[in-house]
């Protein structure tokens, strides 16, 4: 089974099992967004993984992230949602809470949705990376999250 295959069963579950094996699908996708997101530049603000009560305060963010001040790189992170935060990077996927990851991961399949439009929007899905995109994407079609 691919990172993208694991991912997209495990967010379709009632529960998300948060294991090694996840932990390993969060990088591979992290890595993965490292490569993408550069060569597409386009930015996304994605569906809220914040948790008890709380889901809107940090979202999946395609943009160029500050992780080394005065060095912004294209990436997916999770990113503080208020208000004066300036979308400032919280976590990478795969170094947030348990209970975090697991929102993440059921979120997927709605980040996914989201940002291939955003990428079609931006004329940009007859790209190479467009195209790798949509074949992840595809993995999450049909897929909800039933937590």
């Amino acid at each position: 089974m691919s990172f993208i295959e694991l991912l997209a069963e495990q967010a379709g579950r009632e529960r998300v099992a948060v294991t090694p094996e996840l932990d390993a699908a969060l990088s591979e996708l992290d890595r993965t967004f490292e490569e993408l997101a550069p060569a597409l530049e386009v930015e996304y603000v994605g569906p809220g993984v914040g948790v008890e009560g709380a889901e809107d305060v940090y979202r999946l963010v395609v943009r160029p992230h500050e992780w080394v001040m005065g060095s912004p790189s294209w990436s997916l992170k999770i990113c503080d949602a208020l208000p004066n935060a300036g979308w400032r990077v919280s976590w990478a996927v795969q170094g947030a809470s348990r209970a975090r990851k697991a929102m993440a991961v059921r979120a997927l399949p709605a980040f996914f949705a989201g940002y291939r439009e955003a990428v079609r929007a931006a004329g940009k899905s007859e790209t190479e990376a467009g195209r790798r995109l949509a074949a992840l994407a595809q993995a999450f079609d049909g897929v909800s999250a039933s937590g």
